[in-house]
């Protein structure tokens, strides 16, 4: 069965991706509010946990956990009823059939390689970094109060060079995850993305943190020629429009 957890202190998961997901935004909300919410996959006893974060999900098993059939297929039920805009999880924990109502992608995931001498990079205003990376115009609200507080927590950052931007979602035992590397379309191909993200990935590495991204298909060549280190694939759901 899959129920929902009042009280969640983020131990036991076995150490991924999904789960520092998932302990990012424990330690930024808890369990008290309604947009963010963590669930127990139970099999007799705790095997997994899931994450809703703002229609987002994350799911993880914990150590030494195997999944079922059965567990499977309440997933799968699972995920029918909620309907998550973005599903990411173990190859283990992934239905037959995938996410109800998504589709499937490959994600490669890489180790940023740093710059030797990190650029002048700067701090950009979240408004700016909104519409650089391109989201929903209805969606700027829950983004600046969520990245506002992240910041302000440590957890998150921001860096810009010149017009590119990225955002450092989450730091933890030794790893930094990069996501939503974006230059405005008239900028492109002069080189800022990559300077930026190499940049950004020394200037953590100073801090004693590996930097590493999820891409997909279309940026796979992108990183290649970066030099970036591939260390894994996934695939991920995304809701159909």
């Amino acid at each position: 069965m899959i129920r929902l957890l009042e009280d969640f202190d983020g131990s036991g998961l076995r150490d991924s991706h999904y789960s520092r997901v998932i302990k990012s935004h424990l330690e930024s909300y808890g369990t008290g509010y309604d947009f963010c919410r963590f669930y127990e996959i139970f099999h007799r006893k705790r095997v997994g946990i899931i994450s809703i974060f703002n229609g987002s999900a994350a799911a993880e098993l914990l150590e030494n956990a195997r999944p079922t059939g059965m567990l499977k297929r309440e997933l799968w039920e699972f995920s029918d009823f909620v309907r998550p805009a973005f599903f990411e999880l173990p190859a283990e924990l992934v239905p037959k059939g995938g996410i109800p109502g998504c589709k499937g992608f490959e994600r490669t995931f890489f180790e940023i390689n740093p710059a030797e001498t990190p650029a002048d990079l700067t701090a950009p205003d979240p408004e700016q970094a909104f519409k650089t990376i391109g989201l929903p115009e209805s969606s700027y609200p829950v983004w600046l109060t969520d990245t506002l507080r992240r910041i302000n927590q440590g957890k998150e950052e921001l860096f810009g060079y010149k017009s590119s931007v990225l955002t450092v979602r989450f730091k933890t035992s030794g790893l930094a995850f990069i996501t939503d590397l974006a230059t405005p379309s008239e900028d492109r191909g002069k080189g800022q993305a990559g300077t930026l993200l190499r940049s950004a990935a020394a200037i953590l590495k100073d801090r004693g943190y590996t930097c590493y991204t999820a891409s997909k298909p279309a940026l796979t060549g992108f990183y290649g020629k970066l030099g970036c280190k591939l260390v894994g694939k996934d695939e991920a759901f995304e809701i159909i429009e």
